[in-house]
């Protein structure tokens, strides 16, 4: 199959946002007893405690219900615990979503949502967690999720084959679009003039050349 490449033109990428609020949700972090849910993968460096390293599989549940997420990762000791993981959500719903989270500690504080995918895909946000009951086994932490996901515009694609050319887009200069203005409601908006590049696509499709 030879390759394909696509150029899409489009305005401004998002419409609008879903807004995630998931509260009630239990965070089961076991390290000791028969189910642990992590397990120490480096030890730490004696004399500091730093470099430990521990890979997790935190189940993460509606209340005394059903699972609803598996928060899939590691956390490292670095003067505090360095958390990095996926929560993959297992029930109906969101089947096979994920929300990409970091951020220090394990039992209060926050954490920050930085990406995701399926129906969570480029989401923004935090987790904020606190200790629910501590067991001779481990600790349960609730967590309260509140992010927001961008809805896209729909766009359309043109396909480019192996012998086919299409002409791009022109760009009138004396008449440029403009969009914006964004950001906050402070300071002074300006204009910010960005010239296209020009694409030439060669008979060879394995070149593409600006």
């Amino acid at each position: 199959m030879g390759s394909s490449l696509q150029v899409t033109p489009c305005g401004a990428l998002v419409e609008q946002y879903n807004e995630l609020n998931f509260r009630n949700l239990y965070l089961h972090h076991l390290y000791l007893g028969p189910n642990p849910t992590q397990s120490v993968m480096l030890a730490a460096d004696a004399a500091t405690g730093l470099g430990a390293t521990t890979v997790n599989n935190w189940p993460i549940y509606d209340g005394l219900g059903s699972l609803v997420a598996r928060a899939r990762g590691l956390h490292v000791y670095a003067g505090d615990w360095h958390n990095s993981f996926t929560i993959v959500f297992e029930d109906q719903r969101f089947r096979g979503s994920t929300l990409l989270v970091m951020g220090v500690s394990v039992e209060d504080g926050e954490w920050g949502i930085v990406g995701g995918t399926g129906q969570f895909a480029m989401a923004r946000g935090v987790i904020q967690k606190r200790v629910h009951q501590r067991r001779n086994d481990g600790n349960i932490i609730e967590i309260t999720i509140h992010g927001f996901c961008p809805v896209p515009r729909g766009s359309q694609t043109l396909p480019m084959g192996p012998s086919q050319q299409y002409p791009m887009p022109t760009y009138n200069q004396s008449h440029p679009t403009k969009v914006g203005p964004w950001g906050g409601t402070g300071g002074t908006p300006h204009d910010i003039h960005i010239a296209p590049p020009a694409f030439r696509k060669h008979n060879n499709p394995s070149r593409l050349d600006n």
